[in-house]
């Protein structure tokens, strides 16, 4: 059965805007498994098929397998760091107490017996559950390093389980925004809903490698019926930050990830990495990472 994203052709003042937006990553995976036709006026020679494993790492045909699960990768290595963080940053775990009261949902016998009106038990009231967006973008220039890439993912990784923690419901799509002259191109899917807990493991592949960017989304890029013939051979230009936010209207209270340099992210230190990340993302006044010298983490 062949699968077609939500595909949107939109103009926003001199701009097209073309985007596409997947569901889930086996959607991502069906989509491409049908072959979708290539823009040949534009994408003279395909770079997710033909890029040699320098540029963007495994072959195609084992990139798109990846997208069911079965990419490994620097996963333990980012796990890794993920405990080592959350030993300075610890995750909370929310527990509601239970009090007396006149009424609640099983009964204190003692109470009752000694003929107390507080003969109930109930569990203190929640507190009301906030939701926001974490957009992750993909994008980032060909000289980002590898290790760059690898602390940029665990942060992200780390930042929802904190927001979790915290009682708040976590929505996480990745994206990719980039643009060539007066066109604009949009990839965004969703990971996690706010209604689900974080799978690290079924996150960890669209976040942490090169080969998602540079197979993956530049085979659905080659599909997209772009009129600039200058998407071809570059894919265009990211997006900043605040351009992204600017015209899709994203809410200050939602949290974009940008490129690991934007981010203040070198890949040299996870620590420092990730106060450098949290301070600009404005929120370092809440996620305090203490700073430690290379090797003092054992990571």
């Amino acid at each position: 059965m062949s699968v077609s994203p939500v595909t949107e052709i939109i103009t926003y003042k001199f701009m097209k805007i073309y985007k596409v937006s997947f569901k889930s990553m086996s959607e991502l995976y069906m989509y491409l498994s049908d072959d979708p036709p290539v823009n040949r006026s534009v994408f003279i020679r395909q770079h997710s098929i033909l890029g040699d494993r320098e540029f963007a790492g495994e072959p195609f045909e084992s990139a798109l397998e990846h997208c069911l699960g079965g990419y490994e990768g620097d996963y333990n290595v980012v796990m890794k760091m993920q405990k080592e963080l959350e030993k300075y940053v610890p995750v909370k775990v929310q527990i509601r107490r239970t009090e007396k009261s006149v009424a609640g949902s099983r009964p204190n016998v003692p109470a009752f017996v000694a003929g107390s009106p507080k003969a109930m038990y109930r569990q203190e009231r929640a507190k009301e559950k906030k939701f926001c967006t974490v957009y992750f973008n993909l994008a980032c220039p060909v000289h980002t390093t590898h290790n760059a890439i690898l602390n940029r993912g665990a942060l992200a990784l780390s930042l929802v389980k904190l927001l979790e923690a915290e009682g708040m419901g976590v929505n996480l799509k990745v994206f990719m925004s980039v643009y060539t002259r007066n066109e604009i191109f949009v990839f965004d899917i969703s990971l996690k809903s706010p209604q689900e807990l974080l799978n690290a493991k079924k996150c960890f592949y669209p976040l942490c490698s090169r080969e998602f960017v540079r197979r993956i989304v530049f085979r659905v890029m080659e599909s997209v019926p772009f009129e600039c013939s200058e998407w071809y051979p570059n894919y265009g230009r990211a997006l900043s930050d605040g351009q992204f936010r600017n015209i899709f209207g994203i809410s200050q209270r939602d949290m974009v990830i940008s490129a690991p340099e934007e981010m203040g992210i070198t890949g040299e230190n996870i620590f420092s990495d990730g106060a450098e990340m949290f301070r600009i993302m404005g929120i370092d006044d809440s996620i305090i990472i203490p700073l430690m010298k290379a090797g003092e983490e054992n990571v």
